[in-house]
């Protein structure tokens, strides 16, 4: 079981990790499973569970116990793994800090999670993660329990659920039992999802086709995880399972010069380009790897969109993804394939237009607005008279944001425009979602009176 299981973890940790193992640790989520399930077997389980937390460093166990030591040991801290006694799949509740891999050159979603070790207290910042216990939980409800953990720790919106509550949940919609777990399809993960609080949107691959890829980037590029599943069925395959998709490797120059002219089956819009002469790149199209939580591997695992499984043996390399799940704010009404068709529009056709030849990067993003306003306040090249309008321009909790930038801008993380949208607009005629525009040396405000 070490082995086949634990090794794999250590594998991807640096060199100079140290472990601290505890015995007899009560796992809340192992508990839950234990309780409503295990413990009404024949066969004995155990109700306690190994915890092994991880330092970046040398340590002593003398440390715990000296209060001078204590700022030391939490420079040094790098989460935990709880072993379960469910063998074979003994790989548990886990936050492991990106910092402790031997390679993290990725950005993803991370939250900040208390936690004690030997009696102290401890905070590690990271992405849940869990093996698929088989019976209780498998892929899906792993990838639910992990999406909630992460929101219930970073938003007060929201409760983290145990997989009890997510058995209970969809008993209300399954016609027939849900342990031992045969696996969830995407509606009903959506629909546990809607019921823990978001507003779920589910896109297909079949449905978006070219645009699939750019709207999972770009929620991505908002620091918003996203149920990703794959499958292999339809080229004969028999394979079908749920992951996250929880960040992206760090963009490289010469993936932005490498980006290609975005094209669009939208007829209007590619007459306009074509008579002004306009090259417009989207941010999205970057060809990169994005960061998976997989229930069968170690955390931050990377692929590609292309080919999602490549971690995985041969048999699985035809994966595809079909469809993800993006867990939204009930009150975000203008989801992303809209929103990016309406910036587009707005900024190819009019009112104000780009000037003929220009050659514009567009980098769109979902941000709430006091998160903005304080990156914006703290910004130190902004242009000061901008930068008070948009801090004193009245705007919804969230708001979608598209960057104006170019090519050699963007690889400085710079952009010479912006335009904010309202995400709580969902009709976009009439030029209704439009906040604030500000590029070309113009300033676009949206008069209410006037329209």
């Amino acid at each position: 079981l070490f082995t086949n299981l634990v090794k794999p973890h250590f594998d991807n940790f640096k060199d100079n990790t140290f472990i601290l193992a505890q015995t007899n640790y009560l796992d809340k989520v192992y508990r839950d499973s234990y309780y409503h399930y295990y413990s009404s077997k024949l066969h004995k389980y155990k109700r306690d569970s190994v915890r092994l937390s991880f330092f970046e460093e040398a340590i002593s166990d003398t440390d715990f116990f000296d209060g001078a030591q204590h700022s030391t040991l939490q420079e040094k801290y790098r989460g935990f793994i709880v072993l379960r006694p469910t063998d074979p799949f003994i790989i548990g509740r886990s936050i492991i800090s990106p910092h402790l891999r031997k390679t993290n050159n990725f950005l993803v979603c991370a939250s900040k999670f208390h936690t004690t070790v030997n009696g102290v207290k401890f905070t590690v910042k990271g992405f849940p993660h869990s093996s698929q216990d088989t019976e209780t939980i498998s892929c899906a409800e792993t990838s639910l329990w992990a999406i909630m953990e992460y929101f219930s720790n970073k938003y007060s919106d929201y409760q983290p659920v145990l997989p009890s509550k997510i058995i209970r949940t969809l008993n209300q919609v399954s016609s027939e039992r849900q342990i031992p777990s045969k696996g969830l399809n995407i509606a009903q993960m959506s629909y546990a999802l809607k019921e823990f609080g978001f507003g779920t949107r589910i896109y297909s691959k079949q449905q978006y086709a070219s645009e699939f890829g750019g709207l999972l980037s770009c929620y991505i590029e908002s620091g918003i995880p996203i149920i990703v599943a794959i499958d292999n069925r339809h080229r004969g395959g028999s394979i079908g399972h749920a992951l996250l998709a929880i960040g992206h490797s760090k963009i490289e120059n010469d993936q932005i010069d490498a980006l290609v002219p975005y094209t669009t089956s939208n007829t209007i819009l590619t007459g306009a380009l074509a008579a002004k002469s306009i090259v417009l790149y989207d941010y999205d199209a970057i060809i990169k790897d994005f960061v998976f939580i997989d229930d069968n591997h170690s955390p931050y695992q990377k692929a590609s969109l292309a080919q999602p499984a490549r971690h995985y043996n041969a048999e699985w390399h035809n994966c595809e993804i079909t469809y993800f799940i993006a867990p939204l704010y009930p009150k975000i009404y203008l989801e992303a394939y809209e929103a990016k068709n309406y910036i587009r529009n707005f900024i190819i056709t009019g009112p104000e237009p780009l000037n003929d030849n220009s050659q514009v990067l567009l980098r769109f993003y979902l941000a709430s607005s006091r998160s903005f306003k304080d990156a914006i306040a703290k910004n130190d090249s902004f242009q000061e008279d901008l930068k008070s309008i948009i801090i004193e321009t009245s705007m919804p909790k969230f708001i979608w944001v598209a960057e104006v930038s170019s090519q050699d801008l963007i690889k400085e993380k710079k952009a010479n425009g912006i335009i904010i949208v309202d995400a709580t607009e969902a009709n976009i005629y009439f030029n209704k979602p439009l906040i604030l525009g500000a590029y070309q040396d113009k300033l676009i405000l949206f008069d209410e009176i006037s329209g």
